[in-house]
């Protein structure tokens, strides 16, 4: 008996109501997570007789604080956008999240990515959506190093985050989405923080100049040098007004200056 429906079609009917039933029982839909579940397709395992779920997790604007502790064991894909979540570190050691390849974290308080450094999932990942968080740096050579490596990967969303435009960071960063502008699908959203008075505010960082972020220290900074210099070219000018001032004071009343009369 085969499924004649849109979602599984030609599907064997006992296996895939297996599997709705076991979602079922596995989807965490008790409090404080509330998520829905849904078998969106099944597709042939490469041994041709077992069949693969491939399963979507929704967890989106729920109040969460963090990433649901468990998953059903077929997640493939888990929104969990508009919540307060602010840590990534159950992608890298729960195992509920092992065959977890597409994650929205959309509307999160995100603040930084290194947790997924080095990490298995960064080599097998499809889609990361990192929109509107609180990021301001990630470390691209990391990133780069694992999307190189990655075949699966097909979306990186990084825009409306406060980035940071310095010398520092912005240069490998900009290059970074730069090389890989066909997954960085929100590219044009990927702008400097905004900042009162800084020209560079709100601008996009791939159309940024390279002299906006990394202006010469003489441009904006007196040096330790130049100061030393300035100080002693003022004593210089005061030992020599000094020195013409009691000139003139001893042909004028014949008068020795005090600190050479009181000389022994």
């Amino acid at each position: 008996m085969i499924c004649n429906n849109e979602t599984y079609p030609k599907k064997p009917v006992l296996p895939i109501m297996g599997m709705l039933k076991t979602l079922q029982a596995e989807c965490p839909t008790a409090p404080p997570t509330n998520c829905t579940c849904h078998m969106n397709y099944v597709a042939p395992n490469p041994d041709g007789v077992t069949l693969q779920p491939f399963t979507t997790i929704n967890c989106s604007y729920r109040g969460l604080i963090d990433l649901p502790d468990k998953l059903p064991s077929v997640t493939t894909t888990l929104l969990v956008k508009g919540n307060q979540i602010s840590s990534l570190k159950p992608l890298v050691n729960n195992p509920h999240y092992r065959n977890v390849m597409d994650m929205f974290l959309d509307d999160n308080h995100i603040r930084s990515i290194e947790a997924l450094e080095g990490t298995d999932w960064l080599l097998k990942f499809r889609v990361l959506s990192l929109r509107s968080n609180q990021l301001t740096e990630v470390p691209t050579y990391a990133l780069d190093n694992a999307l190189q490596r990655n075949r699966n990967a097909a979306i990186v969303h990084l825009g409306n985050n406060p980035w940071i435009c310095d010398c520092f960071f912005t240069p490998s960063f900009q290059d970074f989405i730069i090389k890989y502008r066909k997954l960085v699908k929100d590219i044009d959203d990927v702008r400097c923080s905004s900042v009162h008075g800084d020209e560079n505010s709100l601008t996009q960082i791939q159309a940024l100049s390279r002299s906006a972020v990394c202006s010469e220290p003489s441009e904006y900074l007196i040096q330790p040098l130049d100061l030393l210099n300035a100080i002693l070219a003022s004593l210089i000018v005061l030992v020599i007004g000094k020195l013409i001032y009691d000139y003139w004071s001893f042909k004028k009343t014949g008068k020795l200056p005090w600190l050479v009369a009181k000389m022994p």
